[in-house]
């Protein structure tokens, strides 16, 4: 019988207990037959409880239809104790679903209706942060614009008693935001993004809460000063997290933590009150041991409510870099107490002026043991004390580790040419300063500490990029959660700077007794196995062996964990070639042995002492996630032991709590009970040892495993989707370059939300095939919310750590929505069906006809009201749209007549591009295909162009039309391989196949040309010619002015570079060739192929930013063309530039360069040109 349950990590006795309210020790009484049916009743209605797309409605009726089938032939006993515990949830349900209808329409009339979310993904996404964890569904969401709506909101919440959790980026380690008690709504600052004034004269920043720290860096940077609150996690989390976190990163080792360099706040209490907390005479470095801050608390008018004065021992523990245990802080509001007293809502930074030089080192540690990167660390911070004393020459602005785990999970490149192999430790250390000489005398000395061990080398970046490269090992460092489907337990705690090397000992002995205690654990099941002969005396040998090193009776200094990990492979297989009839399950035991070895992880903000050990674990092996549990808790005892804590960063939340000191949690119970007497805000967080229910994660392994054991038709594409996606370390560094996260606007689709609400989404999907045959419409409905959320641009997989194929997973999700007949847009669908059955013929007929409308089109929208197209959502209505060409590339250069150019006549080995215009540069816009043909002719290339018209097929992929994409595919490939051959023959190099058009390359990659042609290589037109033109060709007078906006496409405009940073190289090229300061405009156009006439209230949202932007760009009296790359997009732009009744070009790159290089006829002069000619190669001088 299928599993009907909810797929997470807690046993199921504890979700019987949570359920139905039967006692857990009572239920362990049971009989096996009762304790399974009340398992799979209360583990249904969890279902329920956990997941919102579940509809509750099967639930219930599958829920009574097992139990009066079951509970004829229980006794009485057990029949009341299960039938009372359905009963209770209901009720409980019932009244939860009453109260949050009463909730909404309060609500209402507080907040806009765009600020309250009731969708299932929003409660999905924020019942969870990047721990994974979920203890309870928050009731709702919100999101507030203003801090007088948060300052009602909370005083709503104390009218209703509900309570507040305040939430940022979700980026949070410990659980601190993850709703622990029902009805319970969380309040994100997410639309509060507003960053600046930056002001230079006194050297500040002022931001709302929901800004990213990311983007502060970045504006901060952009003005010219420094910003030094850089927490790991700076890409996906919010200044107010970082203000109630007391957020840290490797600048904190120089400039310190969130609290050192905050000059003011501004936040709601738990009563409503809106106050001030502002720092008096801020002495622009950190707060040093033996100094006092002082804290004045403010109300709205002013008026001084508190002072508070904090000595900096008080703050951190003497010894400690970092230190956020200390929650009270002398009754600080706000203030690293993890949203247990309110919502900060804003806060002003000191800010610092740029060093004038940097330098960027790489120490690499080989050999058997980390202590010696543990001996060096202890003597670099040494170092920089006595720089302090000397007049702060220099700043060691930042000190990283990270051991050899995350060497192996990251592919660590080394760097070292004199050491082989990989090291056991690598530090990252950056070293500022305004004088040369100086900062080479610091670097001098750093070189000097290192030389005293043994088995390390130093090496200093050459330049930034290179220093970018170096960094870039540090960013990726949460791919060590890969290998155990992206959870793991994640510990920071605080050494004291003078126990480091032995915490780095006890690291080690740690993995080697982990790594033993896996040995022994498969040796007992290899015992086990029936006919296995237990007097083999090498086995015996080597259980006695792997006992002792479990139990802790050899030091990791005789033998390390990697060598103790060798051995027990290679005996395994040794047993397995003994014992030919058991190698089968021996080799399935030394499987398990591997994926469910704890290994201890660590990297370190080395200069505080903050180590952050990191334990991957499969969550749905309880007997994994019960060793790392207790593996974790030997490392909190250690910590304290040596005189730390068991936080520098992170905060306590959920998961340290067990370890939170008494004393400090009983002085942050007065605290909390003096400023939230009713407990509204983040309730059961930090002033109780217990929580009110177990947390638990969700297992995409399970849920996997019941899909596969199913006979549900599309079971392949539902587990390929889940393997996907089950990697996402939920870090949230997707959101930066995400089209789709618009948080102004509450448009939250970025990745990490999209993964977390698939994983729920699939699990109902299956739930619904295996109750009722079939997939429930409202299921399909989301699906398909999330596919149309995603442009399938792959930026995202260049800044994920761990590679997830986001746009791969929408494209396979389209197509499965397509095989359901769910595909949404019916009249879309058959359109393309009707072009894909002849595209050479009907594309450019198509192209024609849809140019024909929009002309007829605009002309009679001139006739409609204003106020009658204000109502409508779609483009096609709602006004004029962009004009189309009706020439298109085939007849302006008449290529039946030969379609292969050459700049002079041609010569064996004479250099050809096979140029692929695409729908764009062929159909809709001559000019992009004329002006590419042109600048490659100028570029010294020949050029072969397909005589008919081929399509991609990429608008085929992103419809979810699978099979057609793959005959348009196959069609395309014969067709494009017989030219490159008959190329060849001709005398031509063809190495390149080149394309005007990001999603045409996308198309094109899918060909694998490259696996018939080897040399072949894919590239822009802009990227392949640029670099060959001659820049004092540019007409004198054209790229008039001293600058260029340059719109950033969705899909990156050019091949095999960065897909981020690739428009940042194109923006550069674009700069040196034309000598113009060319500013890149970011964000989708708000077209995205046929998105904006399909899913019209997704893309006018987008495009309301991108007006916004322009806006901005054009604020500065800019009178130049918007210059595209991508021929989308140059419809998108002319769409907002229509809105926004500006009449200045929009022209794709080819077409300016084209401009710059032969003027405004270009196109008529060249056609004249071409035309001029005939035969198979038409010869023309350019």
């Amino acid at each position: 019988m299928p599993h009907k349950g909810p797929h997470i990590s807690i046993s199921p006795d504890y979700v019987v207990n949570r359920i139905l309210k039967i006692n857990i020790d009572d239920f362990a009484e049971w009989p096996e037959s009762v304790r399974n049916l009340a398992i799979a009743i209360a583990e249904e209605l969890f279902l329920v409880a956990y997941n919102p797309f579940i509809d509750a409605d099967t639930v219930r009726g599958s829920v009574r239809e097992s139990f009066e089938r079951e509970s004829v032939a229980l006794a009485h006993y057990y029949a009341t104790a299960i039938g009372e515990g359905i009963t209770m949830f209901w009720s409980a349900y019932e009244a939860e679903a009453e109260f949050r209808g009463r909730l909404i329409d309060a609500l209402r009339r507080v907040l806009p209706e765009e600020c309250i979310l009731t969708e299932p993904s929003a409660l999905v996404e924020t019942a969870t942060d990047a721990t994974d964890l979920r203890m309870e569904l928050p009731l709702l969401v919100v999101e507030p614009d203003t801090t007088e709506q948060v300052a009602e909101l909370v005083k709503l919440a104390n009218d209703m008693k509900f309570a507040l959790i305040p939430r940022g980026g979700g980026s949070g380690m410990t659980g601190g935001a993850v709703p622990a008690r029902k009805r319970t709504l969380i309040v994100s600052l997410t639309r509060l993004t507003r960053i600046g004034p930056i002001d230079l004269e006194e050297m500040t920043v002022t931001c709302r809460a929901g800004a990213i720290t990311q983007e502060v860096i970045n504006a901060v940077d952009a003005a010219g000063a420094l910003f030094t609150v850089d927490p790991a996690s700076k890409q996906a989390s919010s200044i107010g997290g970082n203000v109630s976190e007391n957020a840290g990163g490797p600048s904190a080792f120089e400039y310190g933590t969130t609290l050192d360099n905050l000059l003011w706040w501004r936040m709601v209490t738990p009563t409503g009150e809106i106050i001030t907390v502002e720092r008096e005479n801020h002495p622009r470095h950190k707060i040093l041991p033996d100094e006092t801050a002082v804290f004045v608390v403010k109300d709205v008018s002013g008026g001084v409510r508190n002072v508070v004065h904090l000595r900096g021992d008080e703050i951190r523990l003497p010894g400690l870099g970092k230190d956020v245990t200390n929650k009270a802080l002398g009754g600080l509001p706000g203030m690293q107490k993890e949203g247990v007293d309110g919502i900060i809502t804003e806060a002003c930074f000191i800010i610092h002026k740029k060093p004038q030089h940097k330098r960027v080192m790489v120490l690499e540690f080989f050999g058997r043991s980390m202590h010696p990167a543990a001996v060096v660390v202890r003597e670099l911070v040494a170092l920089r004390n006595r720089i302090r004393q000397e007049g702060d020459y220099a700043h060691l602005s930042a000190l990283e580790e990270f051991n050899a785990k995350y060497v192996q999970a990251i592919e660590y490149k080394r760097k070292s040419e004199k050491y082989e192999g990989l090291p056991i430790s690598v530090i990252i250390l950056q070293a500022d300063g305004d004088d040369p000489y100086l900062l080479d005398k610091c670097v001098g000395d750093i070189v000097s500490v290192v030389e005293q061990q043994d088995n390390v080398d130093i090496i200093v970046a050459a330049d930034d990029k290179e220093a970018e490269r170096f960094w870039e090992d540090r960013h990726r460092l949460s791919a060590i959660a890969k290998r155990t489907s992206g959870f793991k337990l994640n510990e920071d705690v605080v050494i004291p700077m003078e126990r480091i090397p032995d915490f780095a000992l006890f690291l080690e002995q740690l993995n080697l007794e982990c790594t033993a205690a896996s040995y022994r654990f498969a040796l007992q099941e290899v015992g086990r196995l029936p006919g296995f002969p237990m007097e083999d005396k090498d086995f015996n040998r080597e259980f006695s062996q792997a006992s002792k090193a479990a139990s802790g009776d050899v030091p990791a200094t005789d033998v390390s964990d990697s060598e103790m990990g060798a051995r027990a492979e290679a005996f395994l297989k040794q047993l397995a070639e003994k014992y030919p009839h058991l190698a089968k399950k021996i080799g399935k035991i030394r499987d398990y042995m591997e994926a469910g070895r704890i290994v201890v992880a660590s990297h370190m903000h080395a200069g505080d002492g903050n180590c952050h050990v990191n334990i991957p674990v499969n969550s749905n092996d309880a007997h994994m996630l019960e060793e790392a549990e207790e593996t974790a808790a030997r490392v909190m005892a250690e910590c304290q032991e040596m005189g730390g804590e068991v936080s520098g960063e992170h905060g306590i939340g959920i998961t340290k709590i067990a370890f939170f000191g008494k004393d400090k949690m009983d002085a942050l119970r007065a605290f909390k009970e003096r400023v939230d007497p009713r407990d509204v805000m983040n309730p059961a967080k930090l002033v109780h040892r217990e929580l009110p229910v177990r947390p638990f994660t969700f297992s995409f392994n399970r849920l996997i495993g019941d899909i596969r054991e199913s006979g549900l038709p599309d079971k392949e594409k539902l587990i390929s989707l889940l393997t996907a996606i089950q990697i996402c370390t939920r870090c949230g560094k997707c959101k930066q370059v995400c089209s789709m996260c618009y948080p102004e606007r509450s448009m939250q689709y970025h990745p990490r939300n999209k993964n977390m609400v698939l994983g729920m989404l699939l699990e109902a999907v299956y739930y619904s095939q295996v109750n009722k045959g079939r997939i429930d419409e409202r299921l399909l409905k989301w699906l398909r919310d999330l596919v149309e959320h995603c442009t399938a641009c792959g930026r995202c997989m260049a800044n994920c750590p761990v590679k997830i194929p986001s746009g791969e997973v929408a494209l396979t999700l389209r197509a499965l929505l397509e095989h359901e007949g769910a595909g949404g847009h019916p009249i879309k669908g058959r359109a393309l069906e009707w072009l894909a059955r002849d595209i050479p013929h009907r594309a450019p007929k198509a192209a024609k006809m849809a140019s024909l409308g929009q002309k007829m089109q605009n002309k009679f929208l001139g006739f409609v009201p204003e106020v009658w197209k204000r109502r409508m959502q779609s483009p096609l209505f709602s006004g004029r749209g962009p004009k189309m060409g009706y020439t298109n590339l085939y007849e302006a250069l008449k290529l039946h007549r030969g379609s292969v150019f050459a700049p002079a006549e041609p010569a064996p080995g004479m250099p050809c591009v096979l140029y692929f215009p695409g729908c764009g540069g062929a159909l809709f816009y001559d000019r992009i295909g004329i002006s590419s043909i042109m600048l490659l002719l100028k570029a010294g290339f020949a050029v072969a162009v397909p005589p008919r018209h081929l399509c991609c097929g990429y608008p085929l992929l992103a419809a979810g039309m699978d099979t057609a994409f793959e005959d348009n595919l196959a069609q395309n490939r014969q067709y494009l391989a017989s030219m490159l051959r008959n190329l060849a023959k001709q005398g031509f190099d063809c190495k390149y196949l080149v394309s005007a058009c990001g999603s045409c390359r996308d198309g094109l990659e899918r060909l694998r040309l490259e696996e018939q042609f080897p040399d072949l290589q894919r590239r822009d037109v802009s990227q392949l010619a640029l670099p060959l033109l001659d820049k004092t060709a540019i007409l004198p007078g054209e790229g008039r002015g001293r600058e260029l906006v340059y719109h950033g496409a969705c899909h990156c405009e050019w091949a095999d570079v960065h897909k981020i940073k690739g428009q940042k190289q194109l923006v550069k090229a674009l700069g040196d060739f034309s000598g113009l300061k060319v500013s890149l405009n970011p964000g989708c156009c708000g077209e995205s192929g046929m998105g904006a006439m399909t899913s019209p209230q997704i893309y006018n949202l987008l495009r309301s930013r991108k007006q916004e932007r322009l806006g901005k760009a054009f604020d500065n009296g800019y009178d130049g063309p918007v210059v595209v790359g991508c021929p989308s997009c140059k419809i998108g732009i002319a769409r907002s530039l229509i809105k926004m009744h500006d009449k200045r070009p929009v022209l794709h790159v080819a077409e300016w360069l084209a401009g710059l290089l032969d003027g405004e006829d270009r196109r008529q002069s060249f056609r004249k040109k071409a035309n001029e000619t005939r035969g198979e190669i038409r010869i023309i001088e350019v």
